[in-house]
């Protein structure tokens, strides 16, 4: 269990940010401010491990210190005798198996600190894992990173430093992954030792070639000799050498075998320290595009850490994530695979609204890959579209697991991440992208439907996997469907394309099943299904259609919206093992109780948290990312239906302040709460959109500045503000100056919260 070393209430002063156009320098200024304050806050935080990770044969999560850059991802196992660096990498699917398998294992060995004391630290801010290793007055020390910057060539850096009296012998060998029975040759060129392992025998299946991965090593600062297929070197006292890895696969280049020696040779102390350079200003620059800050600390750290793991695991032009990522041990439970209803989209959802689109730029490649397969299957079963299976993966076979599970809703599922970026974007020409995939869903829901003679209904659409027929109407289904519909209206009217069918959704959309309600407990809530399933004790379906399917709000039909939190009250799965990942945030977004929400939250994190900051979950792995993020950004911001919210659903009196939080419509906002008195809006418009803005003050004039000066003063429950491309607007008290707020801006927090650190064990 982890638990905080250093909790202690303290002072908050807040951060303002600018309110003048891009190109002014105070908004630069502004920009900076908010990675500052980013960096401030993330370099307090820590995982500590006293003891070695248990969870090292594990099928799912582990509980080891992890380190990655979104393409090669490591778990560090076991003590400095006897330590495994496990490698790993999204792409090392076995095409003939239709699996993911484990790649490869780095053996580092120290005899001569056998027994000795463990202390390991996995660093947020610099992105690196530190250990201590002490035994009978010597100490060696390790410090490991994986190169942020770099995707292709994949550097795994660790430093070893001998601080004892006593010289240490050091041996590296490389060996294929756990349950891997491929050939995986050994071979060395020089100082360079190198294993090639693959994820299947042949070289191709079909016209799709198979995953080919080379692992070459060396070591620099220390003479090294290699026998029998180990590296050795010698670390004298006073002395520290380092192992530089390169880990390139096929599909990072067609050369991969040739450039995973290339990338080792001849390179010096000096090269490592600039790839240093480069791997924290990478990670500076990531953490620095958006922040919070809340009086929870452990609650702040895991919303930092879940975009550490995220950026760990999936990266722009890279192979996205299944189920465990890319810390693979073993064989993984589920194939690892891109499982369509919930699991594979969960982690793609917080990349939204915290500002982290980059990280999802690889999710939609697999089902648009796979849009002739769907559309295969639904022309299998007599119907038109696109029709999407449960578990799918990498072409040509995808998962092992051909299972439909009696589910029609994956591919309306699979859409929710894509519509959130949509709409929080506008993007035309991501747009153009994933609408020709998005249309063959809807064409299949179009036809799917069927008309009652005044509704259409969802038929034989299982909310819980193989729940037999007959089920009509599914809560979750109707709230997946919906959000389809309109946002393949939405995207088709801005690409100017298929009028015609445009008409056709609108008439779906208009004429679908209410969401079915049945008396609970003496409250009227959600049912499962309008005919089939009444409830479940497990899992969260019931209240998906809330989120991620975008149906009920603040907005919503009071009715409605009181039905959607007797739903959050009688449901109360603020720990489940398939779908804690969406309570929360559902939670939030229908205004339930914010104090309620944060209590369980923290409780949620203190007991399902590694030190590693990796929440395990029955349901799968890397889906656990989602909550805090998700959660608290649905409680600081909303903007879902048309109108931003700050601080939507957060505690009266509750200090709190986040910078560039992504809201729909294309803008980033901030802003900031103490005393119970939100202090300002900052709106930066990246669409030139009209934003729609609650009037956090809606008792007094509110100054709008545009190029550091007074706009125009606005009153009224909601502020409608024009924009342009790349303003940026600030709405305060009219009685608020705007040297007032820089100053906010700059600073920095009280002097004990700048000394303070927090580590959890």
């Amino acid at each position: 269990m982890l638990h905080a070393r250093c909790l202690l209430p303290r002072a908050i002063r807040f951060l303002a940010i600018s309110c003048v156009t891009m190109s002014s320098i105070a908004n630069i200024e502004g920009d900076v401010i908010t990675q500052d304050q980013s960096f401030r806050i993330v370099q307090k935080y820590k995982g500590v491990f006293l003891t070695p990770p248990t969870r090292i044969d594990s099928s799912m999560s582990t509980d080891a210190p992890l380190l990655g850059n979104g393409n090669l991802g490591v778990a560090l196992l076991g003590n400095i005798d006897a330590m495994t660096f496990v490698l790993g990498k999204n792409e090392f699917w076995s095409l003939e198996e239709s699996k993911v398998k484990a790649m490869c294992r780095l053996n580092l060995s120290v005899p001569g600190m056998a027994g000795a004391a463990y202390h390991m630290e996995q660093d947020l801010v610099k992105a690196e894992v530190t250990g201590l290793f002490g035994r009978n007055g010597n100490s060696v020390t390790t410090r490991s990173w994986v190169e942020g910057a770099d995707t292709t060539d994949n550097y795994l850096v660790t430093t070893l430093a001998n601080s004892g009296s006593e010289s240490q012998a050091i041996s590296v060998s490389l060996a294929c992954g756990n349950q891997n029975k491929n050939e995986a040759p050994v071979g060395s060129s020089g100082n360079l030792l190198y294993i090639d392992v693959r994820a299947d025998r042949a070289d191709s299946l079909g016209d799709v070639k198979t995953c080919q991965v080379r692992i070459a090593t060396t070591v620099i600062g220390a003479d090294a000799s290699i026998t029998s297929d180990t590296l050795n070197f010698t670390l004298e006292p006073g002395k520290a050498a380092t192992l530089l890895t390169s880990v390139v696969s096929n599909y990072d280049s067609a050369s991969h075998e040739s450039q995973a020696l290339d990338a080792l040779k001849l390179k010096t102390p000096a090269d490592i320290d600039a790839l240093l350079v480069s791997h924290e200003a990478y990670w500076r620059n990531f953490y620095g595009q958006s922040f919070i800050e809340i009086p929870d600390k452990r609650l702040e750290a895991e919303w930092y850490a879940s975009l550490y793991l995220m950026a760990s695991c999936s990266h722009s032009g890279e192979v996205p994530p299944g189920l465990f990522g890319n810390w693979i041990l073993e064989k993984p439970n589920w194939n690892g695979d891109y499982t369509l209803n919930y699991n594979y989209e969960a982690p793609f959802w917080l990349t939204i609204p915290t500002n982290h689109l980059e990280l999802m730029d690889n999710y939609d490649k697999p089902l648009i890959d796979w849009l002739p397969h769907a559309e295969a299957l639904a022309e299998k079963h007599g119907w038109k579209g696109a029709y999407y299976q449960v578990h799918i993966g990498p072409l040509p076979n995808g998962s092992a697991d051909k299972s439909e599970h009696n589910q029609k809703f994956c591919g309306a599922y699979a859409a929710t991440p894509i519509l959130m970026r949509f709409y929080s974007t506008r993007d035309l020409a991501y747009a153009a992208r994933v609408y020709p995939m998005l249309k063959e869903v809807a064409i299949f829901w179009q036809n799917y439907l069927v008309w009652d003679g005044s509704h259409y209904d969802i038929k034989d659409d299982a909310q819980q996997e193989d729940d037999p027929d007959p089920q009509v109407n599914g809560v979750m289904s109707l709230g997946m469907v919906r959000y389809l519909l309109q946002g393949c209206i939405d995207m088709s009217s801005d690409l100017h394309v298929d009028d015609s069918l445009r008409d056709i959704w609108r008439d779906r959309l208009a004429k679908l099943s209410p969401f079915p309600t049945f008396e609970r407990d003496g409250k009227t809530v959600f049912r499962w299904t309008q005919q089939g399933r009444e409830w479940c004790g497990n899992n969260t379906i019931g209240i998906q259609h809330i989120y991620p399917g975008g149906q009920i709000g603040f907005d919503s039909d009071p009715a409605l919206l009181q039905i959607a939190r007797n739903m959050i009250e009688e449901m109360g799965r603020w720990n489940d093992g398939n779908g804690t990942n969406t309570f929360y945030p559902a939670a939030a977004r229908v205004g339930y109780d914010p104090g309620t929400i944060l209590r369980h939250m923290s409780d949620f994190v203190q007991g399902a948290a590694y030190s590693n900051f990796y929440m395990h979950t029955n349901g799968g792995g890397v889906e656990s990312f989602n909550v805090v993020p998700a959660g608290l950004c649905e409680m600081l911001l909303q903007s879902f239906q048309g109108k931003i919210r700050v601080f939507a659903d957060w505690p009266a009196g509750m200090p709190a302040k986040f910078g560039d939080l992504r809201a729909d419509g294309g803008f980033l906002i901030s802003s900031a709460t103490e005393k119970g008195t939100i202090q300002f809006v900052r709106v930066i418009s990246e669409a030139g959109a009209t934003a729609v803005l609650v009037n956090p003050w809606p008792d007094q004039p509110v100054a709008l500045y545009r190029n550091g000066t007074v706009a125009e003063t606005l009153s009224g429950p909601l502020l409608t503000i024009p924009t342009s491309t790349h303003e940026t607007i600030l709405a305060a008290p009219s009685i608020t100056s705007v040297n007032s707020i820089l100053d906010q801006m700059r600073e920095k927090g009280d002097s004990a919260e700048k000394e303070d650190r927090h580590e959890w064990h």
